[in-house]
């Protein structure tokens, strides 16, 4: 598994779409926009997917004070299945698995709950039964806007703890935000039935923790906004992430033709806190 894997030409050099370049490294550029390609740059990300209307792009400037960033949208004319996200395949049946992004949703109209959208996931090769293999998903939920995690959890007749989280007050640059999380594989002995989320640890087994704050405000590994204790040992580990726009709802369609989310400054690891 990659050590980092930013989506932007950082101040200290290239960490996206490829390898870790000088000061003076460009932009990555996307060439295609096409399913199953690589996308521009190439390197750290395995391929990017781009169907039923959707686009990606490199656009300038990034977030969190970078060059520039990736741009998503579903296009003018989306399909039920329309998608534009990036893949890595570099994982390896990952037990802990953290990871760090930054996303701005001001270009989107998120007016009510229905309007809504995922924007990560990361999925085991194997899970037990016929429960999803994703052992955890991100989705931006209108109305209240929000951030939504489904967690991997066996004791949940639909196999996910479902947390949701309002997002924060709006910081210098409204709509830009951070998330961080920390999964964590095993029994999770305070995992119950039900909506109850136990809290964890660092290091526990069978745990989820969860940052969420406005972009540039501070963090620490020790504060996270919350956390949840989990039933995962059943999922065979993180072997796959996407990262982008995809699954989303009619009506998040109907309101959100050509407008961009952003994503930026991704990074995963095993077991360090990574931060702003």
């Amino acid at each position: 598994m990659k050590s980092m894997k930013s989506l932007l030409l950082a101040i200290t050099g290239l960490v996206a779409f490829g390898a870790m370049g000088s000061a003076l490294a460009q932009c990555p550029t996307v060439t295609s926009n096409t399913a199953n390609s690589t996308p521009g740059g190439g390197g750290a990300w395995t391929s990017q997917s781009v169907g039923g209307g959707g686009f990606l792009d490199i656009t300038t400037t990034g977030l969190a004070g970078t060059n520039c960033k990736l741009s998503v949208n579903i296009g003018a004319t989306p399909l039920a299945n329309v998608r534009s996200f990036v893949s890595d395949t570099s994982p390896t049946d990952e037990g802990r698995y953290r990871a760090r992004f930054y996303f701005d949703v001001s270009g989107l109209t998120l007016t009510l709950a229905n309007f809504q959208t995922k924007i990560f996931n990361a999925f085991a090769n194997t899970a037990p039964g016929s429960l999803n293999t994703d052992e955890v998903n991100i989705r931006v939920i209108g109305g209240t806007t929000s951030l939504r995690f489904n967690v991997a959890d066996a004791t949940q007749t639909s196999g996910f703890k479902i947390i949701t989280v309002p997002l924060p007050a709006a910081g210098p640059s409204p709509g830009h935000y951070y998330v961080e999380f920390d999964l964590n594989k095993g029994a999770g002995t305070g995992a119950v039935a039900g909506t109850t989320c136990n809290a964890c640890a660092a290091g526990d087994a069978g745990c989820f923790r969860y940052w969420i704050t406005a972009e540039g405000s501070s963090s620490s590994e020790g504060s996270p906004a919350g956390s949840c204790s989990l039933s995962n040992a059943g999922w065979s580990g993180v072997t796959q992430a996407n990262l982008g726009l995809f699954t989303t709802t009619a009506n998040f369609r109907t309101n959100n033709l050509s407008k961009n989310l952003a994503i930026d400054e991704f990074d995963s690891r095993r077991q360090t806190f990574i931060g702003q």
